[in-house]
């Protein structure tokens, strides 16, 4: 089939540097100066001490510019979620594009704002569970090869999967995107906000008794928002996520050892794309801990640990709190969760500055 990928951060190249590579007929779609520089040096994707150079690869600066070089027949979506709007508004008014999308978008309700711009028929829910972290523009490197979760119910979905699989890109079907959407979010809380708040790589945060336990209780507080709303943990491609479900209810101080072990062999020693999320005023955690936090208020479910987090995490990237004051003091932290009534906490805050 004939690709578009939209948005060639991390996962775009990733999965659009893939198809190609396999012989697929891809065009990429970004800024200018992003496919200035595919244009001129091409797509790396670099795993364990191998690379692969997509060399010249199809590139565009719009979706007009997209339709000169192919009509896609699959539109691969893979940018920020807060983009996802404005996309679904270019999408729906280019009168030629009738594609199914594809929507690798982390968080809840991006498929809905999609459906909504241009029918639900056209929209495919989708999840990456690879880790990639992204290098530069035009270079990216496969951290952990997991796979990907496709909706199985689309009429494409499963020669969509077929020509993923031969792609390498290891992809599983799945009857309900709900389960999989939801599970994948509960996958994305761990040690992401925090990270970005504190300045930490993750291995830090699920080192840190108090951190840790402040995790936890945003992971129980998912859970227990997605059993209110009758959606059931679903194992994904290499990530066992109905254990994790579980085991978030086993005291602390016995998952701590899992759960930190597991972490740091994933992206330890990595700042989260969260923590770039302050420099840019722009984040993804309306999407994620938003979502949790909404759907909770919706469903008489509590979560105040979901809920300070996004609070801070907004209020630093809104410029409403002082980065200066969260950097490196986790007490501080942790008094306002205390504060905000997430259970577990009192004794590991004993603050440096007032709140």
């Amino acid at each position: 089939m004939r690709y578009w990928i939209l948005g060639a951060g991390a996962v775009g190249s990733y999965i659009g540097g893939s198809l190609a590579l396999a012989g697929q007929s891809v065009v990429f779609i970004d800024r200018p100066q992003v496919v200035s520089i595919l244009a001129r040096e091409g797509l790396r994707i670099e795993h364990e001490d191998q690379e692969t150079h997509l060399t010249q690869p199809h590139v565009a600066a719009s979706l007009g510019e997209g339709l000169s070089h192919q009509k896609p027949d699959v539109i691969v979506l893979t940018v920020k979620a807060y983009n996802c709007q404005e996309i679904a508004r270019d999408l729906s008014a280019e009168a030629e594009i009738s594609a199914p999308i594809v929507c690798v978008l982390n968080g809840i309700g991006n498929e809905e704002t999609l459906a909504q711009a241009v029918g639900e028929a056209r929209v495919i829910p989708a999840t990456l569970t690879s880790s990639i972290r992204w290098i530069e523009p035009g270079r990216v490197r496969l951290e952990r090869r997991r796979g990907m979760g496709i909706a199985s119910e689309h009429p494409i979905s499963k020669r969509l999967a077929n020509e993923l699989h031969s792609a390498g890109l290891h992809p599983v079907l799945y009857e309900s995107p709900r389960r999989m959407k939801w599970s994948k979010a509960l996958t994305n809380l761990i040690a992401n906000a925090t990270s970005a708040i504190l300045g930490w790589v993750p291995a830090r945060i699920v080192a840190h008794k108090g951190l840790y336990r402040l995790e936890i209780e945003a992971m129980r507080e998912a859970v227990r928002v997605m059993r209110a709303l009758g959606v059931k943990p679903q194992n994904l491609p290499d990530v066992p996520v109905e254990w994790i479900a579980r085991a978030v209810f086993l005291p602390p101080a016995l998952t701590m050892p899992l759960f930190g072990k597991a972490v740091i062999s994933g992206r330890g020693d990595k700042l989260p794309s969260f923590c770039y999320d302050i420099g840019r005023k722009r984040s993804e955690a309306p999407w994620l801990f938003g979502a949790i936090v909404a759907e909770g208020d919706r469903m008489k479910v509590e979560t105040p640990a979901n809920d300070v987090l996004l609070d801070i995490l907004m209020g630093l990237v809104e410029d409403r709190l002082d980065p200066a004051d969260y950097h490196g003091n986790p007490e501080l932290l942790l008094l306002q969760a205390q504060n905000a009534g997430v259970p577990g906490i009192r004794g590991y805050n004993h603050p440096r500055k007032a709140v």
